[in-house]
């Protein structure tokens, strides 16, 4: 506009009158359409920094008031949006990441149940073996024999 404005064109009332009204047309589409797609996207990337940060740090000791401290983000929206996005709770998006590293440490490893467990970022055995017998069906020991 500013440049139409110091142009000497003899059409030059017009074009600023076009591009004002394209401005004002533009701000109307977004006031009664605010940018939905916009913020969707904004959503889920600052959704997608969390998982990622989950899926580096799932063998330390995680809460949800430390994640929703970290990225300075409601717990309760958090809690939400997470499951909207991607389709379970941040627990149990969590114990998926730890029970499945699990796995692969029993296929594949010798490491014993409770180093497993610490590995996985569950301290405490027992509850380790309870949580994978009620995941998986059969405790970790079995779990390794099958493999």
């Amino acid at each position: 506009i500013y440049t139409l404005a110091a142009s000497d064109d003899y059409v030059r009332d017009m074009q600023i009158y076009g591009k004002l009204v394209d401005l004002l047309t533009l701000l109307m589409e977004e006031s009664w359409h605010p940018g939905d797609a916009r913020i969707a996207h904004s959503k889920k990337q600052n959704l997608q920094e969390i998982k990622d940060y989950l899926d580096a740090h799932y063998t330390e000791k995680i809460t949800l008031d430390a994640l929703a401290e970290r990225f300075y983000i409601n717990k309760f929206y958090l809690t939400r949006v997470f499951k909207e996005q991607f389709g379970q709770s941040v627990t149990a998006y969590l114990v998926q990441l730890r029970i499945t590293q699990a796995k692969r440490l029993l296929r594949f490893t010798d490491n014993s149940i409770e180093s497993i467990a610490q590995e996985c970022g569950l301290n405490d055995a027992n509850y380790f073996s309870r949580l994978f017998k009620k995941i998986e069906g059969v405790p970790p020991g079995e779990y390794r024999k099958q493999w």
